[in-house]
C-alpha cells in the first residue's frame, strides 16, 4: 500500500514539474495567452462608448482602465474659451493642398483618431501644420454638432476638427466654428453632396477634389491651448488651435450634418489654470 502511495505521489510531482495539464486547463491557458499579447496590438478603445446613457461622457472613465484619463486627466478637452482672457502667442505655418474626396460615416472610425459618431473625411498626403522644427501632417477632418468648445459659455451650431499627426505620434488639432447665415457656402456644398446616408458607408471619388485651404476661414488667428482628445481614451498633450473667425453655413447645410451625427459633443472640461493664447497661422506661399 505504501509503495502504491509513493508511486502516485512521485507521478504527481513529475507531472507538475513538466507542466502537464488537462485538455480543459490547456484551453484555459491558451485563452490567457491570447489576452496577454503585446500591448502594442491591443485596441486603444477596447470598450464601446457613446454620447448618451450608461456609456455617455460622464461614464467614460469607468468603462475601462484604458479610459482613466477621461476622469483623472487635468488637461482635458474641450474647454470654454473666454475671448477677453487671451494673450498674443506664437506663429504656426500652414500648408494645405487639394485632396480627393474620401468621406465615411461610421459610429467608430479606424483612422488616426476614433471620433465616435461622426462624418469624417480622410485626406491625401501633403497638407501640413508646422511649429518650429516640428511638422504635423493633416490626416482627416470631422464634425461635431453642436460645437464641443464653447465661447464665453455658449455653444455654436457646429465645429470641425482638422486632425494632424507628427512623426513621433503627437497630435495637433485645428478647430473651426460654424454659425448660421443666409447665404449657402459653396465650398461645403461639395462635401454635403457626398455625405453617406447610412452608418458604415464610405465614398471615395479620386476624380474629384477638395481644396482644403478653402475650408478654413481667411483670418488665421487661433486660440491655442494644451488639451486632449475629446473622445476615449482622452489622451492628453494635444495641441489645440481654435480659429477665431467662424464659417457661415445656412440652416439647411448645418442640418445636413446634424441630422446624421448630432448631438455628438463632449461637455466642456475644467481649465485647471491652463493658459489660452491667441496665436497666428500663416499660410506658406
Amino acid at each position: 500500500m505504501k509503495k502504491l502511495f509513493f508511486s502516485f505521489l512521485i507521478t504527481a510531482v513529475i507531472l507538475n514539474l513538466f507542466g502537464c495539464s488537462s485538455p480543459k486547463q490547456k484551453e484555459t491557458n491558451e485563452k490567457a495567452a491570447l489576452h496577454s499579447t503585446d500591448s502594442s496590438h491591443r485596441s486603444p478603445r477596447p470598450v464601446h462608448w457613446g454620447y448618451h446613457g450608461d456609456d455617455g461622457p460622464e461614464h467614460w472613465a469607468a468603462l475601462s482602465p484604458v479610459y482613466a484619463a477621461c476622469g483623472e486627466g487635468k488637461t482635458q478637452s474641450p474647454i470654454d474659451i473666454q475671448e477677453s482672457g487671451t494673450t498674443t502667442g506664437s506663429v504656426w505655418n500652414l500648408e494645405y493642398k487639394n485632396t480627393s474626396v474620401r468621406i465615411a460615416y461610421n459610429e467608430h472610425m479606424n483612422e488616426i483618431i476614433d471620433n465616435g459618431h461622426t462624418i469624417q473625411a480622410s485626406v491625401d498626403e501633403g497638407s501640413s501644420l508646422r511649429y518650429g522644427n516640428k511638422t504635423y501632417q493633416l490626416k482627416q477632418f470631422h464634425f461635431h454638432t453642436p460645437s464641443e468648445h464653447t465661447l464665453d459659455g455658449e455653444h455654436l451650431p457646429m465645429e470641425m476638427h482638422m486632425v494632424h499627426q507628427a512623426s513621433d505620434g503627437s497630435l495637433a488639432v485645428i478647430g473651426v466654428f460654424f454659425v448660421e447665415g443666409k447665404k449657402a457656402n459653396e465650398n461645403f456644398n461639395k462635401i454635403i453632396s457626398y455625405l453617406p446616408d447610412e452608418k458604415g458607408e464610405s465614398i471615395h471619388n479620386a476624380s474629384d477634389s477638395l481644396s482644403i485651404r478653402l475650408h478654413i476661414p481667411t483670418d488665421h488667428h487661433a486660440y491655442h491651448y494644451i488639451g486632449s482628445l475629446t473622445t476615449p481614451p482622452c489622451t492628453e498633450n494635444v495641441q489645440w488651435l481654435i480659429l477665431k473667425e467662424k464659417i457661415s453655413l445656412t440652416t439647411d447645410q448645418i442640418k445636413a450634418f446634424s441630422s446624421r451625427i448630432g448631438p455628438n459633443n463632449r461637455p466642456t472640461q475644467p481649465l485647471n489654470k491652463r493658459s489660452v493664447e491667441l496665436d497666428e497661422l500663416k499660410e506658406s506661399n
